[in-house]
This record gives C-alpha cells, sequence and structure tokens, in this order.
C-alpha cells in the first residue's frame, strides 16, 4: 500500500510540474520511496528541486536554498508566482461603494443568513473530503456579480497581506461556451497580465491555493449543446481527483438541479468526488437600502429629513413593481434616476414593466444629455438608440458571445443609422461614442464593447427576439444559441403583449404553434431550441393565467416543447391538449391540470403539493409511470421522492388514479428497504462518492437492511469501492453509478430498466420473500 502511495506522489509531482514547465521541455522526476528529484524549464530557466514525501506530513520541497510546503512551493515566484496574481486582482479593484448582501445555505434549516462574502470565505477554509462545489443562486439583478467580484477581491488583499494562503481567480463566463472553459481561464490570465498560464490552474486548484470562481455558470451549461453538457467542466473537476473548491452562480434552482444530474452523469464513470453546497443571496431588506441610500447622500451631507424624503421618491418610483426594490441592481439604478432627476420630472414610465422604464428612462437621458451635435441637438432619438442596442444584442446572440469586437460594432451601428438614412458625420459620432453609451462599457479584447449588466442585455435581445416574432422570422435559429433566461421570456411575452397577443386566444396559440414548430426539426440543438420555447410558453401562460381579468387557459394546444424548471402556480388550464411535452422539474405545486389531454407527456421530477388547494393532474393519457419522481412541498420544505410505489400514492392525491393491474407488478419490497434506498439517493444528491464513515449517514449505513443493499449494488456495479485518503487514514467510499430515477424504476416489473437494475431488485425481491 506504502508503495503506491509514494508511487502515485511521484506521478502527480511529475504531472503537477509539467503544468509549469515550458512547452516542448521534458520534465524529469528520479529517486524512488521518500525523495525525489526534478528537474525542468520554466520561462527559459532550468529549475531543480528535491521533494520529501511523508505519508504524516505529505510533501515537503527543498529548492533554492530553501525548504517549503508542496503549496508553498507551486505558489512560488519561480512557479506560479500567486503574489503577483494577487497584486494584479487588487489593481483593478472598483473604489465604489459596496452594500454587503446577505446568504445562507439553501435547504438547511438552521442556517441563520449572514454576510455573503463571509459566508462564502468560511465555507472555503473548511477542509472537506471531497471537492467543494460551491453554487452561488440568485436572480438576475440579486448581486451574485456583485458578491463574487467582492469575494475574490477581498481574498486578493488578504492573500497580499499573508492573511490566507487561497486566492481566487475570477472567471467571466457569461456568454462563453463550457468547450472553451480553458479560454476563459486564459482570458482572464491575460487580461491580468499574469505570468501564470491556464494550464496550471487546475493543479493550483487541486493543491487548494487557487480557487475558479464562474460567474455566468447557468449559460454555461447550455451553450455548448445538450447532447454533451458537461464536458470541459466535467474534465477539469476529474483533474481535481476529489480536491479543492470551485465557486459558481447560477440565476434559478433549476441549474442546481440540472448540473446534479449531469455531473452525476460524468461522475458514475470518471474519478471526480465532489460535495455540492448551494448557497442562496438573499434580496436587499429595508437595512440594506437604508445603507445604500446613505452612501449615496454621503458626500452631500443631507440631513435625515432629506435622507428620508430620498427614499420616499425612491419608493414611489417603483410603482406597481415594488417587489423589484428588493433586488440590488434595479434599487441601485432607480436610486440613480431618481437622484439626478428633478422634483417634478417624471421618471419612469407607467406603460412599462420596470426594466423598460428604466432602459427609456436611460436611453432618453443619454440622447439629451450626452449624444448631441457641435450646435448640442441630439444625434438620435430615443426609438433610433433603442433599436441600435437592440441589434447589438442580438449579434451577440448570434455570435454566442457578450462583447463584440470593433468590427462588428462598426457593421451593426452602420446597418441601423444607415436603416435610418442618417448622415456619414452622424455615424461616425455615434460609432466613436459607442463605448461609452448608457448600459455599454468596453470588454476585454481590444476596442471591444459589452453590456454592463446582463438585465439591460436581456431586455434589448428580448426586444429583438420581439420584432422576430414580428416579421415571421424562423425562430429557430435564435432560440438555438444559448440557455434563454426566464427574464428575457418574461420581457418577450410583455413586447407581445404589447401587441395583443394575450387578448384572444388565436392569437395566443398562434404564437404556441410557432414555438412548437421551432422544436419539431430533430438535430443536434433540438433539445436546447425546445427549453428555449417551453421557457417563453410557460411565460406565455403565466401572463395569461394572472391576468385581473383571466380566471384560467383554457383549450390551448401545446406541442413540442420542454419546461426547464420554473412555475406554474397559481395557475389552471381547462381544456388544454399537450402533445409531446416534458415538464423539467418544474414548479406545479398550485396548478389545476383539468379536462385536459396528454400524450406523449413526461414529468420528470416536479414539484406537487398534496390537498385541496395543491395539485391537480386531471390529464387523460397521463398515468404515474410517466412521472420519473416528485418534489413533494410540505411546509414549505420539499422532499425528493423517486420510489415508483410511493410517487404513485403522492400522484393518487393529486388525480392520477393508478390502474389495479400496474400496481400488481410492483415488486414486494419491505418498506424499511424502500426507506433506506430513498436515504441512500438523497445522499448522492448532495455529494459522489460518499463515505461509509460518514457521521451525517449514520441512518444509512447502521441500518440492519444495509447489509444486504450495499452487497447487492456492489455485485451488480451499481456502486463502486473507493479506499480515499481523507484527513486520518483511508476510508471506504461508494460510487455511485446509476441515476436515481433508473434505479428506483426497476421496483416496477413492467419498466424497461439496465440488465443490472432488473438483477438487482430481483436479488433485492429474493432476500426478502
Amino acid at each position: 500500500m506504502n508503495n503506491e502511495f509514494f508511487e502515485y506522489q511521484q506521478k502527480r509531482i511529475e504531472r503537477d510540474i509539467a503544468s509549469f514547465s515550458d512547452p516542448g521541455r521534458k520534465v524529469e522526476v528520479t529517486g524512488q520511496y521518500r525523495r525525489f528529484r526534478a528537474t525542468w524549464t520554466v520561462r527559459g530557466h532550468l529549475e531543480e528541486a528535491v521533494f520529501s514525501v511523508s505519508l504524516d506530513h505529505g510533501i515537503n520541497v527543498a529548492a533554492n536554498g530553501q525548504h517549503q510546503s508542496y503549496s508553498a512551493f507551486l505558489a512560488s515566484d519561480r512557479m506560479a508566482d500567486l503574489r503577483n496574481v494577487a497584486e494584479m486582482i487588487r489593481g483593478t479593484a472598483n473604489p465604489g461603494s459596496y452594500v454587503e448582501t446577505k446568504a445562507s445555505l439553501s435547504g438547511r434549516s438552521n442556517c441563520e443568513p449572514k454576510p455573503a462574502v463571509k459566508y462564502l470565505v468560511d465555507l472555503l477554509e473548511k477542509e472537506g473530503t471531497s471537492t467543494q462545489v460551491i453554487m452561488v443562486t440568485g436572480e438576475a439583478g440579486a448581486g451574485k456579480t456583485q458578491v463574487l467580484r467582492r469575494l475574490v477581491q477581498q481574498q486578493a488583499d488578504m492573500y497580499v497581506r499573508g492573511k490566507t494562503e487561497k486566492l481566487c481567480l475570477y472567471v467571466n463566463a457569461q456568454g462563453r461556451a463550457l468547450a472553451r472553459l480553458d479560454e476563459a481561464f486564459a482570458t482572464e490570465l491575460q487580461d491580468l497580465k499574469a505570468k501564470l498560464t491556464y494550464h496550471s490552474i487546475a493543479t493550483l486548484a487541486r493543491v487548494g491555493i487557487l480557487i475558479p470562481v464562474i460567474d455566468g455558470f447557468d449559460e454555461l451549461l447550455g451553450v455548448s449543446g445538450y447532447e454533451d453538457p458537461f464536458n470541459s467542466l466535467a474534465k477539469f473537476l476529474e483533474q481535481l481527483e476529489g480536491e479543492g473548491s470551485l465557486v459558481a452562480s447560477a440565476r434559478s434552482l433549476y441549474y442546481q438541479q440540472e448540473f446534479l444530474s449531469r455531473a452525476d452523469r460524468a461522475s458514475m464513470n470518471g474519478a471526480q468526488s465532489w460535495e455540492y453546497l448551494p448557497v442562496t443571496v438573499f434580496d436587499w431588506t429595508e437595512v440594506e437600502k437604508n445603507e445604500f441610500i446613505t452612501d449615496l447622500a454621503r458626500p452631500h451631507n443631507l440631513s435625515k429629513e432629506k435622507i428620508s424624503e430620498l427614499k420616499n421618491r425612491i419608493m414611489k418610483a417603483f410603482g406597481r413593481y415594488m417587489e423589484l426594490s428588493e433586488k440590488p441592481l434595479f434599487f441601485a439604478r432607480v436610486s440613480e434616476i431618481v437622484w439626478k432627476a428633478d422634483d417634478g420630472q417624471r421618471v419612469l414610465s407607467d406603460n412599462e414593466e420596470l426594466v423598460g422604464a428604466l432602459a427609456l428612462a436611460y436611453l432618453e437621458r443619454e440622447r439629451r444629455e450626452k449624444l448631441l451635435d457641435r450646435q448640442q441637438k441630439p444625434l438620435l432619438s430615443t426609438g433610433q438608440l433603442k433599436e441600435l442596442m437592440a441589434e447589438l444584442a442580438q449579434e451577440m446572440w448570434n455570435q454566442e458571445t457578450r462583447e463584440l469586437d470593433s468590427a462588428s460594432v462598426r457593421e451593426v451601428a452602420d446597418y441601423i443609422l444607415g436603416v435610418e438614412e442618417l448622415p456619414e458625420p452622424v455615424r461616425q459620432i455615434v460609432v466613436q461614442r459607442m463605448s461609452s453609451l448608457t448600459f455599454l462599457s468596453r470588454g476585454g479584447m481590444q476596442e471591444s464593447i459589452m453590456f454592463e449588466h446582463e438585465v439591460f442585455f436581456f431586455f434589448f435581445l428580448a426586444h429583438s427576439i420581439v420584432r422576430q416574432f414580428q416579421e415571421n422570422a424562423d425562430l429557430r435559429v435564435v432560440l438555438s444559441r444559448s440557455v434563454l433566461p426566464y427574464l428575457v421570456a418574461e420581457q418577450i411575452v410583455d413586447g407581445l403583449r404589447k401587441q395583443g397577443v394575450l387578448g384572444s386566444s388565436p392569437a395566443m396559440q398562434e404564437v404556441l404553434d410557432r414555438l412548437a414548430d421551432a422544436g419539431r426539426t430533430e438535430w443536434r440543438r433540438t433539445t436546447q431550441v425546445r427549453e428555449n420555447a417551453g421557457l417563453v410558453v410557460l411565460a406565455l401562460i403565466r401572463a395569461y393565467a394572472l391576468k385581473p381579468t383571466a380566471k384560467e387557459v383554457k383549450g390551448l394546444v401545446i406541442r413540442s416543447v420542454v419546461f426547464p424548471g420554473g412555475n406554474l402556480r397559481n395557475v389552471s388550464l381547462r381544456c388544454c391538449s399537450f402533445f409531446d411535452v416534458s415538464f423539467r422539474r418544474t414548479d406545479i405545486s398550485n396548478t389545476k391540470f383539468l379536462e385536459c389531454q396528454g400524450r406523449n407527456v413526461r414529468f420528470l421530477v416536479p414539484t406537487v403539493k398534496e390537498g385541496g388547494d395543491g395539485t391537480w393532474l386531471d390529464i387523460e393519457g397521463l398515468s404515474a409511470a410517466q412521472v420519473e419522481g416528485v418534489r413533494v412541498l410540505r411546509d414549505e420544505r420539499d422532499d425528493t421522492i423517486y420510489s415508483p410505489r410511493k410517487v404513485a400514492a403522492v400522484l393518487e392525491g393529486c388525480g392520477i388514479k393508478e390502474e389495479t393491474e400496474a400496481k400488481a407488478y410492483d415488486r414486494d419490497i419491505p418498506e424499511q428497504v424502500l426507506v433506506l434506498l430513498d436515504r441512500l439517493i438523497r445522499a448522492y444528491e448532495r455529494a459522489n462518492p460518499v463515505c461509509v464513515a460518514d457521521s451525517n449517514l449514520k441512518n444509512i449505513f447502521n441500518d440492519t437492511c444495509w447489509q444486504h443493499v450495499e452487497k447487492l449494488l456492489l455485485d451488480n456495479d451499481l456502486v463502486r469501492e473507493e479506499q480515499r485518503s481523507t484527513s486520518g487514514s483511508p476510508k471506504k467510499f461508494l460510487r455511485r453509478r446509476f441515476l436515481p430515477q433508473d434505479l428506483m424504476a426497476g421496483i416496477r416489473k413492467s419498466n424497461d430498466v439496465a440488465p443490472e437494475i432488473a438483477r438487482f431488485w430481483e436479488a433485492l425481491e429474493a432476500i426478502y420473500q
């Protein structure tokens, strides 16, 4: 065993050093047992070091007359030079004010909210037995980016001052394809002018001294196509070999759950070992709002009365969108525009939803105050400026990026301004000022531009997609580019509403048919198209159902779409038809399907609620066999159930009557065993593999039935045993090689499952007969 350990360490040292070595130069590691000598070349300099390996103390390094730990050696100026990276990160700090947003672990009843950055730092300082994947969730505008950037800046400052050995590297992944994760790393390091290259990121992350912080993980998940959804990030997790940490952000619970499902698929056969930690960023309360307004007013020495008056004006500006005042981005933007407006001036339009009202207010101010000719007259109208922004957003979406190079910017501007028949001098002035226009900023590439926040990019993108509806364009193209955020879907529907689509069933059905047609052709991005189309359909149904004059959605035909998460709460659908429709993790906890019919309808782990005010599934043609797991909402808690027997019992309370003949095919398994399997699956939803010595899992591994269940899982290759080193001696881990819904489907003999799953259930049934 010891010889294997030292051989592994020798190979690891060689591999780690190779990630720093100059291209084409050989790394030589000689020696045996506890002591190895290595030579390599870094930035043209020949380097040499001696590595002493110990079971108890890890690796110590003697190089250039110094003795260091392995992590300090890799971080040194002759290798990664992390201090230089930290100084570069600190030098990019934004001196603007920061109001601390609160956060806590999701789904944990005993976790009190506390400052988000401190919460993340505390998680990163903990030693785990697997790679920590910390997923920060919050809606667009909730302040995720500010929290992550603050975390990165704070860690860089502490690193330079010698207060921590862990440095964070911010990676802006928004609009970048997952297949180019290495390129994203490379771009960030190049912007920092760091000596470090992307080749060494995994090595440093595995050792625990560099933590990638990926902002915009949910977009990465879909850009590269759903048939190969995890590619480079899965490969990156493999390279970490169960060590280090990764922080990522996503907008909704759906993407957390998709991450788990897709990570599990990759982890079933690979060397991934991770623990999932979901962190929710909370909306602002009155405390944070007051702190922001105080910071805004501080340079002007306003009295308490004036500050209170300012806050009243700001809150009044939100009008019927008061709930959006809890989102940091919206509160900051409305505060800014109210602060700069005259007391008697109308701030926001009553005819627009809030984002649109904000956008138009900023565009109007830009037109009147900044985009002027020599006679101080506006060069463009507000409408022309809006069309220019929409065309830029559409071009970014088409190119699957969030920034455009100078040539693309000029082409877009020339096209729009040419259509408007503006004179050449005006075109030149507008093109020259593009990067300084409101909502835009300079991108990472030379002379490129990008939208300063995703919310405004989404608004103008939605405007361009609505225009494509009007022009009867092929929606398949625009819906195939990337994951469409729900905010965009809502704004598309708002644009369609202004055209009267929500006013009549025929007009609404025409939109549904166009969305269905976009997803009917089978190609590599069909799933992407259907999910994006499904998101628009979901927003359309909610907008129609929640109108003051509407009591229910009636008589619609919905075809060839996938509902990707989201919620249909408080919606009643009567006499609607669903053909080739999938509901993936959709919240239908208060949804009523009444006198509906379906063909080829499937539900994957929907959130349901039992009882009179809960879910009702009166869909002719839908059986319990078409529902793969459920999340049952009880007292604001949700329990995930995969056992078909339990799922059928829940669905019976939701209106689905299962046929007696179908129940007869259930295997005769004791309830105690089914409870044990449910617990095991829930453990695998948080980590893979799981440690049998984990004190938090005693109710599984100390169960009297576990010995039989474990043997059958191992015999049928549904789990694999591993010995992994943790804080002490190596411990026994079990790696899952099944998907929860696949394993639990085997309880019903009529289901078509993999042979090893069928054998597992047959053997289990034989034991307890």
